[in-house]
C-alpha cells in the first residue's frame, strides 16, 4: 500500500463522515475558525505595540520623571530603561525558537503573556527605580518571545491563500497598540497623581492577562502536533480550521504536505547555523542582515521611543499636547501600513518600496535637522532646547509625521517580508532568528545612544540618520527583487543548483510518492515547499 493510500485509509470515515460525501462538501468562503484564531493570537501584537506607545508617553510625564530621575541622571537612566528592555527582548527572541519547538507555539505564547504580566505588575508597583527596571527586564523577555512566537503560530494555522494577510495582521495590531498607548497616556497625563503613569500600565496588565487566558481556547499548530507524532490531534485541528469533514481533499492534502515535509526535514539530519554562511545561503544571509541592520539605522526606533520629547523640543511645551501629537503619528502609521500591505508590497515590489522609503525618510531627517540647526533656542539657565519660530516648528512636526508614515509604509512592512522570502525552508528558522536578533541588538544601541546624542547636539542626530538613509538607498539598489517569485525560483535567483543535488532528488521522490499527479520535478518541488 502506498503512502497516499495509507493516509486515505486513515481518513476514511474520519469523524463519522462518509468519504464520498465529504468530497462533495464545499469549504466555506469565510473560514471563521482560522480568522478567529488568528485575530485572537494577533492581540499579542497589540500588547507589544501598546508597550512602545505607553512608555514613550510615560517617560515624558513630569510626575514620572520626578519620581525616578534627577536632572543629573535623567538622560542616562531613561536610555538604560529602554536599552535593557530591548536587550531582554532580544534574548527572548533568540530563545523562543527552542521553546516553541519544545513546548508548542500555543504554550509559548501563553508563557510569554504570563512573563509580560509579571513585568507590567512590577512596573505598576514601581516603588523605586530598581523595581521599575526589574519590571522592564522581565517584560522585555516576554515581549521578545511573543513577537517571534505569534507570527510563527499564524503561519502554521493559516491556509496558503490568506497566510500573508493573517501574518500581516500582527503588524497592524502592533501599530494599533502603539496608537492606543499614546492616547491612553494622553488621557492620563491630566491626572495629577502617580496614577497618571500607573493607569496605562494597569490597563496593559488587564489586556495581557485576558489575552493569556483567551489563548487556552485556541488550537495547537497542526504542524507542531505532527512533529510530536500526535497525528489524531493534528487531523482534528485541520478539520476544525477548514470547517470541512475529515476526508475532504483540503484536509487530506494539507495533512499529507505537512507529514511529508517533516519527514524530509528529518532525512537531512540536524540543522546548523553554519549552513547560513555556506554556498548560496551566504548571499541570502548577508542581504537579510543588511535589511535588519539598516532598519534600525533609519532612525525609527529613536523617533518611536522619544517622539514626545522631540515634539516638546520642537515647541509643543505641554506634555499632553506632545503626547497627543505622537498619537497622531501612530494613526497615520496604521493607515500607511494598511495601504502598503493592500496595494504596494505585492504589486509594486519589495525593492521599489525600500527605495521609496529610504529616499523620503532621508529627506525628512535632513529637513528636520536643518530646522533644529537654524532655529534652536537654548535657555541659558535650564539648558532646555526649544523652537520658537512657528514656521520652523510646523515644518519639523510635518516632516516627523512624513518620516514615521513613510517608515511604516516601506521598511516597517518590507523588512519583515523580504528576509522571510529569501531563506530556503531548511535555513529559514535559524536565519530569521539571527536576522531579528540583530535588529533587536542594534535597536538597543540606537535607543541607548540617542539621548546622549541629543544632549550634545540636537540637529546632529537627524543629520546622522539622514546619512544612514542615503546608505540604505544605495544598498537597496543592488538587492534582488523577489516579487512574484516561487520558492524554487528564489533558489535560482540566488544561484543554487538544487536540481543537481541528491537531497533534491530525494525530495522529488517523496513528493511524487504522495502526489502521483505531479508530472515533473518542478511541480514536485512546489508541492513540497
Amino acid at each position: 500500500m502506498s503512502a497516499k493510500q495509507q493516509v486515505d485509509e486513515e481518513f476514511k470515515n474520519y469523524g463519522g463522515v462518509d468519504q464520498d460525501s465529504a468530497y462533495t462538501t464545499a469549504p466555506p468562503k469565510f473560514r471563521k475558525a482560522v480568522y478567529v484564531s488568528s485575530m485572537v493570537a494577533a492581540v499579542g501584537g497589540f500588547i507589544c505595540g501598546y508597550d512602545t506607545g505607553a512608555v514613550s508617553g510615560i517617560l515624558a510625564m513630569p510626575i514620572f520623571q520626578n519620581n525616578f530621575f534627577t536632572e543629573e541622571n535623567i538622560t542616562y537612566l531613561q536610555g538604560l530603561l529602554l536599552a535593557l528592555y530591548l536587550m531582554t527582548a532580544a534574548l527572548g527572541a533568540f530563545s523562543s525558537g527552542y521553546f516553541c519547538d519544545r513546548f508548542s507555539r500555543k504554550y509559548c505564547i501563553m508563557a510569554a503573556s504570563a512573563i509580560f504580566s509579571v513585568g507590567i505588575l512590577l512596573q505598576i508597583i514601581g516603588v523605586n527605580f530598581g523595581v521599575l527596571l526589574a519590571g522592564r527586564l522581565i517584560g522585555g523577555f516576554g515581549s521578545g518571545t511573543m513577537t517571534n512566537a505569534i507570527p510563527l503560530y499564524h503561519s502554521e494555522i493559516a491556509p496558503a491563500d490568506i497566510r500573508g494577510r493573517l501574518i500581516s495582521f500582527f503588524t497592524l495590531m502592533a501599530t494599533f497598540g502603539q496608537v492606543a498607548g499614546y492616547f491612553t497616556t494622553f488621557g492620563t497625563s491630566y491626572v495629577d497623581s502617580n496614577w497618571s503613569w500607573r493607569g496605562p500600565w494597569l490597563l496593559h496588565l488587564i489586556v495581557c492577562v485576558l489575552f493569556g487566558i483567551s489563548m487556552t481556547n485556541l488550537p495547537f499548530s497542526p504542524r507542531w502536533l505532527i512533529d510530536k507524532e500526535r497525528y489524531e490531534e493534528a487531523k482534528q485541528v485541520l478539520v476544525e480550521l477548514h470547517e470541512v469533514p475529515g476526508t475532504h481533499p483540503l484536509v487530506m492534502e494539507e495533512y499529507q504536505n505537512i507529514v511529508t515535509e517533516i519527514k524530509f526535514e528529518r532525512s537531512l539530519g540536524d540543522r546548523t547555523y553554519l549552513e547560513l554562511f555556506q554556498g548560496s545561503n551566504l548571499k541570502r544571509t548577508l542581504l537579510a542582515f543588511f535589511i535588519s541592520i539598516s532598519t534600525s539605522f533609519t532612525g525609527n526606533v529613536a523617533i518611536w521611543y522619544y517622539a514626545p520629547q522631540i515634539f516638546q523640543s520642537a515647541g509643543l511645551d505641554d506634555t499632553s499636547t506632545s503626547i497627543a501629537a505622537t498619537g497622531g503619528t501612530g494613526i497615520l502609521s496604521f493607515v500607511a501600513a494598511f495601504i502598503s500591505l493592500q496595494y504596494f508590497i505585492d504589486k509594486v515590489g519589495r525593492r521599489p518600496v525600500f527605495l521609496i522609503g529610504a529616499s523620503v525618510m532621508g529627506i525628512s531627517m535632513f529637513v528636520v535637522g536643518a530646522m533644529f540647526h537654524a532655529y534652536t533656542v537654548v535657555d541659558v539657565n535650564t539648558y532646555s532646547v526649544t523652537i520658537t519660530n512657528p514656521y520652523a516648528r510646523n515644518t519639523i512636526i510635518a516632516f516627523l509625521y512624513i518620516f514615521i508614515a513613510t517608515f511604516q509604509f516601506s521598511w516597517g512592512t518590507a523588512s519583515y517580508v523580504y528576509p522571510a522570502e529569501i531563506f530556503n525552508m531548511r535555513t529559514r528558522a535559524k536565519g530569521l532568528a539571527l536576522t531579528y536578533g540583530l535588529n533587536w541588538a542594534f535597536s538597543i544601541l540606537i535607543t541607548y545612544c540617542v539621548p546622549l546624542f541629543i544632549a550634545h547636539t540636537v540637529s546632529g542626530v537627524y543629520f546622522f540618520f539622514g546619512s544612514c538613509c542615503c546608505v540604505c538607498f544605495i544598498g537597496c539598489c543592488f538587492i534582488p527583487e523577489t516579487k512574484g517569485k516561487t520558492l524554487e525560483e528564489m533558489e535560482e535567483l540566488f544561484g543554487a543548483n538544487i536540481k543537481g543535488c541528491p537531497s533534491y532528488q530525494q525530495w522529488v521522490v517523496a513528493a511524487e510518492s504522495l502526489y502521483p499527479y505531479l508530472a515533473d520535478q518542478d511541480n514536485a518541488c512546489v508541492a513540497m515547499m
